[in-house]
């Protein structure tokens, strides 16, 4: 690629601001050069050559008016990656800005949808309850019948977080011990007859106690696909249990004390939260849970396979 004025070879750097001009003195000359001759061109009565360099003009006229509109896109570009890494310090006027330059220009606007779908504007959500203020912000029936101790709660029927269920993909992590035969959880919990449960359950048929994880799934009050696993831990009667649930997707994967003990999948159940529960004859106490919303970033949400699909999950019950 040559310079139109000197003929000498365009930079790979010049090239992507200006394919026609080496440098902005020759960009001038020859616009100039251009010009005169087109005059002379039209003085003389040349009109097919006036008209094609006229022409040539024109189109140099519009490329240097639509700089400012590459500079722009430019700058929603990084807008759209400063948003993915660090949206709750995201000023408010850089928003403003770049809605009300996507309403002026269509070129702009289209880029400013693009940008919309890969760049995570809503905060993850992150939640922590210690149980010092009681379990207020705990819903269930008014049988439930939780007792709360120095730091601790004691779980009576099926509970669950309101701030949490709305969620959908998170990582559920909490802390416990079992006092009676059992510990129980629930997570993607909707409402009280449809969620998810296990439990851990400790036996006193020898010298040693043993445990096994116990998991099922509630649909409709009814209870379904019941599968009891060994745990393989060293259980004692003041054994402390650090929890966690990962919960994506249709898939679900149980540390307890950092050791993976259950990996499964279920489709029937898209969203819903967390929650405690002790049946008949079971007692434990859970010291502290933690929620965290597993929210794609912006490299997963670019290249990943759900990119061009509306994220948007309703939920449903498989019969």
């Amino acid at each position: 690629m040559r310079c139109r004025y000197c003929k000498g070879k365009i930079g790979l750097w010049r090239r992507l601001t200006d394919r026609e001009y080496c440098s902005v003195d020759h960009r001038r000359h020859g616009k100039s050069l251009s010009a005169r001759i087109a005059r002379d061109l039209n003085a003389y009565g040349d009109d097919d050559l006036y008209r094609g360099l006229q022409q040539g003009l024109d189109a140099q006229k519009r490329t240097k008016q639509s700089k400012p509109l590459l500079f722009l896109l430019l700058i929603l570009v990084l807008i759209a990656i400063a948003v993915a890494y660090d949206a709750p310090k995201l000023s408010p006027q850089v928003v403003s800005f770049s809605s009300k330059l996507s309403k002026s220009n269509s070129m702009v606007k289209g880029a400013t949808s693009l940008f919309s779908r890969i760049s995570p504007i809503a905060i993850p959500v992150k939640l922590h309850d210690d149980f010092m203020l009681g379990a207020s912000d705990w819903v269930g029936t008014k049988s439930s019948a939780w007792i709360q101790e120095a730091g601790r709660i004691r779980p009576g029927d099926l509970k669950i977080w309101k701030p949490s269920i709305q969620l959908s993909d998170y990582k559920f992590e909490f802390e416990g011990q079992i006092n009676r035969q059992a510990m129980s959880w629930a997570f993607r919990a909707p409402d009280l007859r449809n969620y998810y449960a296990t439990k851990i359950v400790v036996h006193h048929t020898s010298a040693l106690p043993s445990a096994e994880i116990i998991r099922y799934t509630m649909l409709n009050g009814q209870e379904r696909s019941r599968r009891r696993l060994p745990l393989p831990l060293s259980i004692r009667p003041e054994t402390l249990y650090h929890v966690e649930v990962s919960v994506r997707g249709d898939h679900f994967v149980t540390r307890i004390n950092r050791q993976v003990v259950d990996v499964w999948s279920d489709t029937r159940l898209k969203r819903g939260g967390v929650g405690f529960f002790n049946e008949q004859g079971e007692s434990s106490a859970i010291h502290w849970v933690d929620v965290r919303e597993d929210y794609p970033g912006f490299f997963s949400k670019l290249f990943g396979i759900g990119f061009f699909v509306n994220p948007a999950i309703t939920y449903s019950i498989e019969p």
